[in-house]
């Protein structure tokens, strides 16, 4: 079950161990008791992991999840050797605290330009080995797991698909205006009835709750972050007037404009 959109998810790596790996036929994982996460993506080929004794038979495109405090083997197949990229590594909640993944054992990933992208650039500063090398790719493996759990579906969020996320583009570049669902299905190239399922799907939102979600979150950042006032904010963010920005601030937050600065500061 996808986790709810309004929950701040925060997954922080230290990655002991990275490597791309072209498995030669007799490549094996003796039987060891791990204290770290493993995550292993699958390029192709075929093989096997052995978690806690359990077999499980594992090829292109299948992402390998295993906990600290489990039994891990693994081997891959003679005829069909596994090309891979893995990471063994700690990981931190935003409050510094042990924490896991919401990924099972075995996940299969649809093909993913974008993960495939963001992996190659995490070998090539591996390799580089430069002072912003384990910053860079710290960064950049947080962004596999954001990919990975919004493409799996276990949690909702635009940047699952790219329309959803042109979408929001667009509500951004024309926030001080209203906007209606059909210029933004003309600009993303959908029907507006379509947006509306993708929108749905993908944030669990309509799109006029997701543009108004945008709006209300740039608000609130500028009356904290800028120091604008709540009329300033009503009017800059597309409402018609303060009152219906209050109004509609206070149903999606469940606190009023005026207090944003007290309450996030």
């Amino acid at each position: 079950m996808a986790k709810t959109v309004h929950e701040d998810l925060f997954f922080l790596p230290k990655v002991d161990y990275f490597v791309h790996r072209v498995c030669t036929p007799d490549w094996v994982i003796d039987r060891q008791l791990i204290d770290f996460h493993d995550l292993t993506y699958v390029v192709e080929g075929q093989g096997e992991y052995i978690v806690d004794d359990v077999a499980y038979p594992v090829s292109q495109g299948d992402l390998i999840y295993i906990k600290p405090g489990s039994w891990r083997e693994a081997s891959t197949s003679t005829e069909k050797p596994m090309t891979l990229f893995a990471f063994n590594m700690k990981l931190q909640d935003a409050n510094c605290q042990p924490t896991t993944l919401p990924l099972p054992l075995i996940s299969k990933l649809e093909h993913n330009p974008k993960v495939d992208h963001l992996l190659e650039r995490i070998k090539q500063h591996v390799a580089l080995r430069e002072a912003t090398s384990v910053m860079l790719t710290t960064a950049l493996l947080m962004e596999v797991i954001s990919e990975i759990l919004l493409t799996t579906g276990l949690v909702q969020g635009s940047g699952s698909d790219p329309r959803v996320q042109k979408a929001a583009a667009f509500v951004m570049e024309n926030i001080h205006r209203h906007i209606s669902a059909g210029e933004i299905g003309a600009a993303v190239g959908v029907h507006p009835g379509y947006l509306n399922k993708l929108t749905m799907k993908n944030t669990g939102k309509t799109v006029s709750r997701f543009i108004t979600n945008i709006r209300v979150n740039m608000a609130e950042d500028a009356i904290v972050y800028e120091g604008i006032s709540v009329s300033e904010a009503a009017s800059r963010f597309g409402f018609s007037d303060i009152y219906h920005f209050s109004k509609v601030f206070k149903k999606n937050k469940g606190y009023p404009p005026s207090t944003a600065k007290t309450l996030l500061r």
